[in-house]
């Protein structure tokens, strides 16, 4: 076992990490860069959907509900397929990966705009789902893991603002290509965007700052320890294969604990728009307190990261559960407009942390080292779980015709999670860097 090769170490210790986002140059371009990531993930796999299936339906006449009914597969399969793609992250490095699969995200989109049957449709889907979540979801989480071992919360807080920022602007952004350009056009304009970005990766990306002389987490270590470090990287096989992580404990409760609350946190941001329909809004109402909602998230990202390096990811995360079911609660109660607000409030701060939590958890139990190895199993099942938002939903809609069956089972989840989170080891399993001592990774 990993274990016995690697004796395991305190995991991060929030008084040695520090909570200043003192990055450093090129570490807050790997930010950037990973902002950028996620904006494209939360674009071509959840938020996109309110834009992409209407403007189908105006393009070819379609039916709405065909279309809509091939998100779920898609998705189901983007997830399965990913896998291969996070394999080929933890053999062959996120650079790479992020070069070669943006510039195929972004001819798929040039293509898929120009799609003229269901199957192409379907296809297409399938192939944004595929990529997106192969590509801009797993290479930003290990890019920062790399970057910035015992900082990763912060860095992470900072970038998974892209998915905020990416509810709140997609919308009116996509509009306003098709209406300015067309639909085909419109489409094309975001592939060509995409690609630029690929190829601006071959020399704006490297996998570990060590390749640039720099420091993990911007703090200086010897040159001599640099050097071996980027030695130990570049030569590193981890031993936590996929079998070794099927029998691991702590890999089924970091993919089940945040896998429910991934599930219940996109049951929310997918549905708020047709809620507050529900009781009373009318929609461009409902679309501004879901825009001024993405916004709140936006900031709380960073907040939740800072907690994340201040007091530990796993009590953080726990405390992070109890504050999502309190979120639930709110949502059940049908109150004045200022109350409203304040769940909206609520959300925001909610739905901002689970994937700056789940990422970190990853870092936090394997290190530096084992991240990739350990991310390409455990993000694969968390994001499965994550689809199945769609069915809860659908079976409170269908059995009681709103939306608080499914809130209340939210509830549950969030304590479900919370327990599996609270029994995952506090130690660092993985390889440490020889320079880390005890306590400090």
């Amino acid at each position: 076992m990993p274990t016995d090769a690697y004796a395991a170490q305190p995991a991060a210790r929030p008084a040695h990490a520090g909570v200043n986002s003192n990055f450093g140059a090129r570490g807050w371009s790997m930010v950037g860069f990973a902002l950028i990531m996620y904006y494209n993930f939360a674009a071509w796999t959840a938020d996109g959907l309110n834009v992409i299936v209407q403007s189908f339906v105006d393009l070819h006449g379609w039916d709405f509900a065909t279309l809509l009914a091939f998100s779920t597969p898609a998705g189901w399969l983007g997830v399965i397929g990913s896998l291969a793609i996070a394999e080929l992250i933890s053999r062959r490095g996120a650079k790479l990966v992020a070069v070669v699969g943006l510039i195929l995200l972004g001819v798929t989109l040039i293509w898929f705009g120009r799609v003229t049957t269901y199957i192409e449709y379907a296809i297409g889907l399938t192939l944004l789902n595929f990529l997106a979540t192969g590509v801009c979801f797993n290479v930003p989480g290990t890019l920062l893991n790399t970057w910035f071992p015992r900082k990763k919360g912060l860095a992470l807080g900072w970038a998974t603002m892209g998915m905020s920022l990416c509810t709140a602007t997609l919308v009116p952004i996509m509009v306003f290509l098709f209406r300015g350009l067309g639909t085909q056009n419109g489409y094309a304009a975001c592939g060509l965007a995409l690609i630029a970005v690929g190829l601006a990766a071959i020399v704006w990306v490297r996998n570990t700052p060590e390749e640039l002389g720099l420091y993990p987490d911007n703090e200086p270590v010897s040159r001599e320890q640099l050097a071996a470090n980027l030695a130990e990287l570049e030569n590193y096989k981890s031993p936590f294969t996929i079998p070794v992580l099927l029998r691991d404990k702590d890999m089924w409760l970091i993919s089940l604990g945040y896998g429910v609350l991934w599930l219940v946190d996109i049951g929310v941001v997918s549905q708020l728009v047709p809620r507050l329909i529900s009781v009373g809004y009318d929609q461009s109402t409902a679309i501004w307190m879901f825009t001024t909602a993405a916004f709140f998230c936006a900031l709380f990202s960073y907040v939740w990261g800072w907690f994340d390096v201040r007091f530990g990811t796993r009590r953080t995360s726990i405390v992070y559960a109890f504050f999502f079911a309190v979120t639930h609660a709110c949502l059940l109660v049908r109150g004045s407009d200022l109350f409203t607000y304040f769940t909206l409030l609520l959300v925001g701060m909610s739905i901002a942390g689970i994937k700056e939590l789940a990422t970190s958890q990853v870092g936090s139990v394997y290190g530096r080292y084992d991240f990739a190895a350990a991310n390409r199993v455990i993000s694969t099942i968390a994001c499965l779980f994550r689809v199945c938002c769609f069915a809860v939903i659908a079976a409170s809609l269908k059995w009681t015709g709103e939306y608080d069956a499914a809130y209340i089972f939210f509830i549950f989840l969030d304590f479900v999670g919370a327990a599996m989170i609270f029994f995952i080891t506090d130690t660092c399993k993985g390889k440490l860097d020889a320079s880390v001592p005890a306590g400090h990774h």
